[in-house]
Order: C-alpha cells, then structure tokens, then sequence
C-alpha cells in the first residue's frame, strides 16, 4: 500500500485523537494559528496548551479495514496512521 506523509495538529490539545490534517507543515502551522486566534477570540482570559503538531506517515485503508472504519469499529487514525512524530508545538 501506498504511504504518504502529512501534518496533523492537536485541536484540543492535549487530546491526540482529535487532529486535523494538512499537506504540508506550513499549512500546518497556519490552521493550528488560526484555530488559537479563534479560540483566543472567544475567551481572551483563558491560557491556552502548547498544540502539538506531528509529521504523520498514513497509508489508504484496504477494503476490509475501510469497512471496520466506516461500521466504526476502529477510528480512521487508528487505521490509516502508520507512525507519528512530534515535530512542533504552536503557541501564541
């Protein structure tokens, strides 16, 4: 199976199962920015955890295993993420 590298960083941090993806670590980057502006926004007052962000080798799931994904038997994280790596934490 093909395998393929992308970037994910921690929506809520420090909840590692709820991630978003980007093709790139820039893209990354900016969206984790974005998100701390929004979240600032709403509650200027509260101090806000480092989000990690991980380099993320995924592969595309095979039919068996896209069915567990979709019957929700197993997340597509736990499906298609190979290996992750800490590459960066953004903060304000």
């Amino acid at each position: 199976m093909k395998e393929v590298t992308l970037y994910a960083y921690q929506i809520s941090p420090p909840n590692d199962q709820l991630l978003y993806f980007a093709e790139t670590l820039e893209e990354c980057k900016a969206a984790a920015l974005e998100e701390r502006r929004e979240l600032k926004q709403g509650d200027p007052d509260d101090e806000h955890e480092a989000m990690a962000i991980y380099r993320c080798l995924v592969t595309m799931p095979d039919q068996q295993t896209l069915l567990r994904i979709l019957n929700e038997e197993i997340s597509p994280i736990e499906a298609c993420v190979v290996e992750r790596k800490l590459v960066a934490l953004v903060t304000d």
